[in-house]
């Protein structure tokens, strides 16, 4: 099993972190101006969208429609792709076991999630998902990376 930890991956560990942190995590400050009154999403359907959105950054594309206008902005194209060949140079190419919401958190109009991830090697990921009332993606940020 890799050790990501080592100081040979540390700088592109620190300078990908630093671009995931850049790109996906400011979004997750954005509020929406809307009074419309929803529920946030359920635990399970968080679990669905953090699969299809691993997924998703494997191929290198993403599904926009599930975004805030805001979020999709922040997050460019160039961004998706250089996430995509970072998870391919890491050897994140297989997909996950499952995905379990490990903490939930509302925040004004917005619902934070923290989803762990689970690898057939039996390391995790966590990720931090942000939903707005209408159930759109405010923000994703990268937590920790499976062997930290």
């Amino acid at each position: 099993m890799k050790t990501l930890a080592s100081k040979a991956n540390a700088a592109p560990i620190a300078k990908i972190a630093l671009l995931v942190g850049l790109l996906l995590a400011t979004a997750t400050f954005v509020l929406e101006a809307s009074t419309r009154s929803s529920k946030p999403p359920t635990t399970n359907r968080v679990e669905g969208v953090a699969l299809q959105w691993f997924a998703q950054m494997r191929t290198g594309q993403i599904d926009r429609t599930q975004l805030t206008p805001e979020f999709s902005k922040q997050l460019s194209d160039n961004s998706v792709r250089q996430m995509a060949q970072y998870l391919k140079n890491h050897d994140y190419g297989v997909a996950p076991l499952r995905s379990e919401v490990v903490q939930q958190r509302k925040i004004g109009e917005q619902t934070f999630y923290v989803v762990e991830l689970v690898f057939p090697r039996g390391d995790a990921t966590s990720l931090l998902f942000g939903f707005n009332l209408q159930g759109k993606i405010t923000g994703i940020s990268l937590l920790s990376m499976a062997g930290d």
